[in-house]
Protein backbone atom coordinates (compact mmCIF):
# COMPACT_ATOMS: atom_id res chain seq x y z
CA UNK A 1 0.00 0.00 0.00
CA UNK A 2 1.50 3.19 -0.96
CA UNK A 3 1.77 5.94 1.36
CA UNK A 4 -0.25 9.49 1.22
CA UNK A 5 1.62 12.21 0.38
CA UNK A 6 2.65 14.72 3.52
CA UNK A 7 -0.22 17.35 4.42
CA UNK A 8 1.28 20.94 3.60
CA UNK A 9 2.73 22.80 6.58
CA UNK A 10 0.44 25.89 7.90
CA UNK A 11 2.06 28.47 5.22
CA UNK A 12 2.30 26.52 2.03
CA UNK A 13 0.23 27.12 -0.60
CA UNK A 14 -3.36 25.90 -1.27
CA UNK A 15 -5.88 25.17 -4.23
CA UNK A 16 -3.88 25.00 -7.91
CA UNK A 17 -0.71 24.30 -9.28
CA UNK A 18 1.13 26.28 -11.26
CA UNK A 19 4.63 26.84 -12.57
CA UNK A 20 5.26 30.34 -12.46
CA UNK A 21 2.18 30.42 -13.95
CA UNK A 22 3.32 29.07 -17.28
CA UNK A 23 2.51 25.26 -16.33
CA UNK A 24 -0.80 24.18 -14.51
CA UNK A 25 -2.18 21.38 -13.87
CA UNK A 26 -5.70 19.59 -13.87
CA UNK A 27 -7.37 21.40 -11.60
CA UNK A 28 -5.89 25.13 -12.69
CA UNK A 29 -6.95 24.17 -16.33
CA UNK A 30 -10.31 23.57 -15.64
CA UNK A 31 -10.38 26.76 -13.77
CA UNK A 32 -9.06 28.70 -16.56
CA UNK A 33 -11.31 26.92 -18.92
CA UNK A 34 -14.14 27.83 -16.76
CA UNK A 35 -15.17 23.47 -16.62
CA UNK A 36 -14.86 20.58 -14.49
CA UNK A 37 -11.95 18.71 -13.21
CA UNK A 38 -13.82 15.92 -15.04
CA UNK A 39 -14.81 16.83 -18.23
CA UNK A 40 -11.28 18.37 -18.25
CA UNK A 41 -9.97 14.54 -17.59
CA UNK A 42 -12.15 13.17 -20.26
CA UNK A 43 -10.91 15.74 -23.04
CA UNK A 44 -7.50 14.89 -21.73
CA UNK A 45 -8.17 11.27 -21.86
CA UNK A 46 -9.54 11.88 -25.73
CA UNK A 47 -6.12 13.79 -26.31
CA UNK A 48 -8.73 16.81 -27.46
CA UNK A 49 -6.80 19.44 -25.69
CA UNK A 50 -2.97 19.66 -25.80
CA UNK A 51 -0.90 18.40 -22.23
CA UNK A 52 2.11 16.98 -21.29
CA UNK A 53 3.19 14.24 -18.54
CA UNK A 54 5.49 14.58 -15.98
CA UNK A 55 6.11 11.16 -14.94
CA UNK A 56 2.35 10.40 -13.65
CA UNK A 57 1.30 14.15 -13.30
CA UNK A 58 -0.78 15.65 -16.40
CA UNK A 59 0.61 19.09 -17.10
CA UNK A 60 -0.94 21.57 -19.27
CA UNK A 61 1.04 24.40 -20.77
CA UNK A 62 -0.80 28.01 -20.61
CA UNK A 63 0.65 29.10 -23.51
CA UNK A 64 -0.37 25.90 -25.53
CA UNK A 65 -3.86 26.08 -23.66
CA UNK A 66 -4.39 29.76 -25.18
CA UNK A 67 -3.15 29.13 -28.32
CA UNK A 68 -5.56 26.35 -28.61
CA UNK A 69 -8.56 28.49 -27.45
CA UNK A 70 -7.37 30.95 -29.87
CA UNK A 71 -7.51 28.01 -32.64
CA UNK A 72 -11.37 27.19 -32.08
CA UNK A 73 -13.88 28.44 -34.77
CA UNK A 74 -15.82 31.38 -34.22
CA UNK A 75 -15.12 35.04 -34.73
CA UNK A 76 -12.28 36.89 -33.23
CA UNK A 77 -13.43 40.73 -31.37
CA UNK A 78 -12.52 42.39 -34.79
CA UNK A 79 -15.03 40.21 -36.25
CA UNK A 80 -17.51 41.38 -33.88
CA UNK A 81 -17.26 44.63 -33.88
CA UNK A 82 -17.22 45.06 -37.72
CA UNK A 83 -20.54 42.48 -37.51
CA UNK A 84 -22.01 45.11 -34.69
CA UNK A 85 -20.68 48.09 -37.11
CA UNK A 86 -22.52 46.90 -40.14
CA UNK A 87 -25.73 46.47 -38.18
CA UNK A 88 -26.10 49.98 -37.45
Amino acid sequence: MKKPPPKKQQGQGLGPRTLNGAALDVRGAAAFLGTTEKTLRGMIGRQLVPFRRWNSRIIILRSELERFLADLPGCTPEQARANQEARR
